[in-house]
């Protein structure tokens, strides 16, 4: 090889020491720097779509009609019964991951992969009866799904 590579005159050696080059340049590109891009340009549609879904998120909280304290409405008895049997009948049972009762009047409600709309129906069929105390919002792996959990009351003490 170093007899091949001094038989061969300056020009010759130069040219294949940019050739060289060149193909190194353009496996360095392919195979470390386009990667880096690919995934880069990945996850920023990644943030971009996590972004949009807080967004609707947070317009979808908005469009909930606001609560009325209405006295008629309001269950006087306990809460956690009335929770239990709305949860139940909307299908919700399974994502529920914890219920606790705070004294009669107020129950604390924890809810995993829970499709968003679902739970939108969740808080049309228990409005008026029992009053939204708390509501956090954490969004699941799943698109439209989220974890949320809820402290809910008759409004008959403090929570």
């Amino acid at each position: 090889m170093n007899l091949w590579w001094s038989s061969l005159n300056t020009r010759e050696r130069l040219i294949l020491i940019a050739a060289g080059l060149l193909v190194s340049m353009l496996l360095v590109d392919s195979f470390l720097i386009e990667e880096y891009r690919v995934k880069n340009e990945a996850l920023n549609e990644q943030i971009t779509q996590a972004k949009e879904d807080l967004e609707w998120m947070h317009q979808a909280v908005f469009r909930l009609p606001q609560q009325k304290q209405s006295v008629s409405k309001i269950i006087s008895g306990r809460v956690v019964t009335f929770v239990d049997q709305q949860i139940t009948r909307m299908g919700l049972k399974p994502q529920m991951q914890q219920m606790t009762p705070v004294q009669d009047h107020s129950v604390r409600v924890k809810l995993a992969d829970v499709e968003f709309d679902k739970l939108l129906r969740f808080f049309n069929a228990i409005e008026g009866a029992v009053l939204i105390e708390e509501v956090r919002l954490i969004p699941a792996e799943q698109k439209g799904y989220v974890n949320v959990s809820l402290v809910l009351s008759n409004g008959s003490g403090t929570s």
